[in-house]
């Protein structure tokens, strides 16, 4: 048998860490957060090169030198463990990469991943809802997505992406979520 990928994807505050801690839960897979992999370095990165460490949306420099850094550990650190026979669960939003088709081909490649199954499952949440838990949860790293929301829900609401070779899984994750912390968590 072969392990199986899953990729949870969804703008902030969609309740995509829920839906992909639960699924590792679930399938006994690797919980692969790209922020938990990779967000201290970008923060690090950021603050060093004189840029504001929670603006990632509007920041040329983090776009082009850290994001794709961030997306290739996460993707070699999965390669790993499909290597090890281990199913994976890949906690990220992907947007950048929406457009590729072959992204997910590309990846498997050239981080060795073994044949595996490829779900990829998309959170959905209405506009209006979203705001309204990012509002809620008054995060640092939200205030750029709350000042410019029309210009952040027109690139980063969508999840419509042309991955080719995948099986995708829409969830409607509309129901009020209760904080925790500075996470979401959710009651499904």
């Amino acid at each position: 048998m072969y392990p199986h990928v899953f990729i949870v994807i969804g703008p902030a505050g969609s309740g995509k860490t829920t839906i992909a801690q639960q699924t590792a839960q679930e399938h006994e897979a690797a919980y692969l957060d790209k922020d938990r992999v990779s967000g201290r370095f970008v923060e690090f990165a950021l603050t060093a090169t004189g840029h504001d460490p929670t603006d990632r949306e509007s920041n040329d420099y983090y776009r082009d030198n850290l994001l794709p850094l961030e997306y290739e550990t996460l993707m070699d650190v999965a390669g790993v463990n499909l290597r090890l026979g281990r199913s994976v669960v890949l906690d990220a939003p992907f947007g950048a990469y929406f457009g590729e088709a072959d992204y997910l081909t590309r990846a498997a490649e050239d981080f060795q991943w073994p044949s595996s199954e490829i779900t990829v499952i998309r959170v959905r949440v209405p506009q209006d809802v979203l705001r309204a838990r990012l509002t809620r949860r008054g995060l640092e790293r939200d205030q750029w997505k709350l000042a410019h929301w029309d210009d952040y829900w027109s690139v980063y609401g969508s999840l419509e992406c042309a991955w080719s070779g995948v099986q995708f899984l829409d969830v409607n994750n509309e129901a009020l979520l209760p904080v925790e912390g500075s996470e979401l968590a959710s009651g499904n």
